[in-house]
């Protein structure tokens, strides 16, 4: 069972994390590219609408500290996402669990971060990075400076190491296809419309993970 806690000065900020049992890390089937398509081509067309850029903005916002700007290289990862779809028309083909999480975040606007439970404990916080704490995110060894950004940490110890964040992550915390369990994280603002919206994904993103992927959804925690 999971374990997460939110740090107290994230007042702005809610979290909603889904634990994914016994699910299988393939290829994604046909089924699920097209469901993939039909929605990606969905946000493009709700992407025009007044309520969807207030929504950017508003995650921006909830994002934006200190020496951290949600914007350029640093965009929540949903904006990368709807630029795949506005460019390429479909979003990219990673693996099952991977390609239904983005579809989920890219419908709902929000960033979400999805981590392998083998590759990081079941103990984790949601804080601010601190000065001098990065990440790799890829297999070239780019690393991300997490100061001031929210960054999930696993917390088995007192290093509270940061392995994922609305913007990319790490790959310490990768999906490998010998994983059956993971952990999915919403990030929200803390409003209204922004719960709501957190909700809504997370209904989807478990409806989906388990029609296509074959997963069970454990534990459920909102932060």
């Amino acid at each position: 069972m999971i374990e997460l806690t939110l740090d107290q000065e994230l007042a702005g900020l809610s979290i909603l994390a889904l634990e994914v049992e016994h699910v299988q890390v393939l290829p994604a089937s046909v089924k699920l590219r097209l469901w993939a398509d039909d929605m990606a081509a969905q946000a493009v067309e709700h992407s025009r609408l007044p309520a969807s850029e207030k929504l950017r903005v508003a995650v921006r916002q909830m994002l934006k500290f200190g020496k951290f700007k949600a914007s350029g290289r640093s965009k929540p990862a949903q904006e990368y996402l709807m630029r795949c779809a506005l460019e390429e028309g479909s979003l990219p083909r990673i693996n099952g669990p991977v390609d239904v999480l983005n579809t989920c975040s890219l419908a709902g606007g929000l960033p979400i971060s999805l981590l392998s439970l083998a590759k990081c404990s079941r103990s984790l916080h949601v804080r601010r990075g601190t000065e001098g704490e990065g990440y790799v995110f890829n297999s070239i060894g780019q690393v991300l400076d997490v100061q001031d950004l929210v960054v999930t940490c696993d917390a088995s110890d007192s290093t509270s190491r940061p392995v994922g964040s609305p913007i990319k992550d790490s790959l310490a915390g990768k999906i490998e296809s010998d994983d059956t369990a993971l952990v999915a994280i919403i990030y929200a603002p803390r409003d209204p419309v922004g719960l709501a919206t957190a909700e809504q994904t997370a209904r989807v993103l478990a409806e989906s993970l388990t029609t296509f992927c074959d997963a069970r959804i454990g534990v459920t925690i909102t932060l």
